[in-house]
Parts: structure tokens; C-alpha cells; sequence
């Protein structure tokens, strides 16, 4: 299964979006420690971050001949990068940064292919604007563990997020975690044999 795409992650998010796109594709969990890169250019941070994630699976030799993606996504509010929150107090402190303000949500999405000599990085980015959340919805939203997991403690596709945003401008699928359409032009610029 030569022309296989791998992606280089578990997340349950990023699996959904693929099976939606009826791409064929394993998912296999990277083996990268994210923490070595440290790089404050949100844009960089991504693109290396994808990059090293795709690496360390592709330079296996049992996948070095596969398509390995990998992907990742920040929420970025003036230039503060905003990671998966480590608790409560820190997601209420994200939350209240983000209400009734714009933030970018940034991807780096990576191919390598290391026999065809592939090494492919892009970027998408996203703009949404929530609206100012009241103490209600932040209690139910603390309450509820609904930050757990997810950078900038949100997942847009977690229902209740619905009633808080107010405009996005850019691709949905990237603020949930894998910005399909960059996907999809990535692997019609190499040529990718897709199995429909």
C-alpha cells in the first residue's frame, strides 16, 4: 500500500474530517516530542510542529515509501499563543480572553513522502470572532470539562460554541484541526493517486 496516506495523529477530530473526505488513510500516533520546538512566530511554531510530527513516522523504514500528514493548529489572540489549557483557572482565563474579541486560528499541514524525496509545508488560517460570553455559560463551560484537550480550551464543533461565535472568516475545517482544502490542493500538487 504504497500510495496510503498516514496521518501522523490520534486525534479523534482529524480522523472524523478525513473519513468525511473519503480519503483512504491510517491514523498512526506520532512519536515527536512537541515541547523541543520553541519558536515564538505562531506561523513557524505550526509548520515546524506538522513537520516534525509527518518526520517522525515517515523516517521509519516500514512507512518511508507512504504519504505521512501531519498537522497542527493553534489559537492565536494578539499574538499570544494559546495552548490546550493545563486547568480550570487557565481555561477561564483563555475563554475571557477570547469573548466579544477576533483570534486566528493557524494550521501547519505537512506531506513527506521520504522515497519520492516529498517534503511538503503549508498554513491555513482562520479568524473568529466570539461574542461577549456571560458568567453563566462560562460556569456550565468549566463545569462541564468542555476546555479539556483542545488548544485555546474550545472545539468549534462542540455544539454549544454555536451560540457564541459571532463571525468566522477562513475554512471551518481548519479551526476544528485539519484544513481539508489545503489538504485536498496539497495532494493534487504531488500528484496523489486518490482511491474514490
Amino acid at each position: 500500500m504504497q500510495n496510503q496516506l498516514i496521518l501522523a495523529s490520534s486525534s479523534p477530530r482529524r480522523i472524523q474530517l478525513l473519513r468525511e473526505c473519503n480519503i483512504s488513510f491510517k491514523a498512526i500516533k506520532h512519536s515527536f516530542n512537541e515541547d523541543l520546538i520553541k519558536n515564538k512566530n505562531p506561523v513557524k511554531l505550526t509548520k515546524l510542529l506538522a513537520y516534525n510530527k509527518a518526520l517522525s513516522i515517515a523516517k521509519k523504514s516500514e512507512y518511508n515509501k507512504m504519504y505521512v500528514l501531519g498537522v497542527d493548529t493553534l489559537v492565536v489572540i494578539k499574538n499570544k499563543i494559546l495552548g490546550k489549557p493545563l486547568n480550570k483557572e487557565e481555561a477561564k482565563n483563555f475563554i475571557l480572553m477570547l469573548s466579544n474579541k477576533t483570534h486566528r486560528v493557524i494550521s501547519g499541514i505537512s506531506i513527506i513522502n521520504i522515497e519520492k524525496s516529498i517534503y511538503l509545508t503549508r498554513k491555513s488560517i482562520s479568524w473568529v470572532k466570539f461574542m461577549k460570553i456571560n458568567e453563566k455559560f462560562i460556569k456550565y463551560y468549566l463545569d462541564n470539562n468542555l476546555w479539556e484537550g483542545y488548544a485555546g480550551g474550545y472545539a468549534i464543533q462542540e455544539s454549544i460554541f454555536n451560540l457564541i461565535v459571532k463571525k468566522i472568516k477562513g475554512s471551518y475545517s481548519n479551526i476544528v484541526g485539519l484544513p481539508v482544502n489545503v489538504l485536498y490542493s496539497m495532494l493534487k500538487d504531488i500528484n496523489y493517486n486518490f482511491v474514490w
